[in-house]
């Protein structure tokens, strides 16, 4: 393994760094990559224009939470 290291500026959690490099290939993965345009919120940023949350970033919080547990 090449021990590449990545880290992510969370907005809720701060700096996510990616434990290791299945995990980074899998955050960089096409599909993955996709859910930074699926909002999380729905149609929520329409009334509160403050509301912005992707599936990306709630991906990556899911991951910093369980990696914590």
């Amino acid at each position: 393994m090449t021990n590449r290291r990545k880290i992510i500026n969370d907005p809720v959690y701060g700096f996510i760094s990616l434990p290791n490099d299945l995990i980074y290939d899998l955050v960089g993965h096409p599909w993955f990559q996709r859910l930074r345009n699926i909002r999380q919120l729905g149609l929520s940023s329409l009334v509160y224009p403050g509301a912005v949350h992707s599936r990306f970033q709630h991906s990556l919080g899911a991951m910093y939470l369980t990696g914590q547990a």
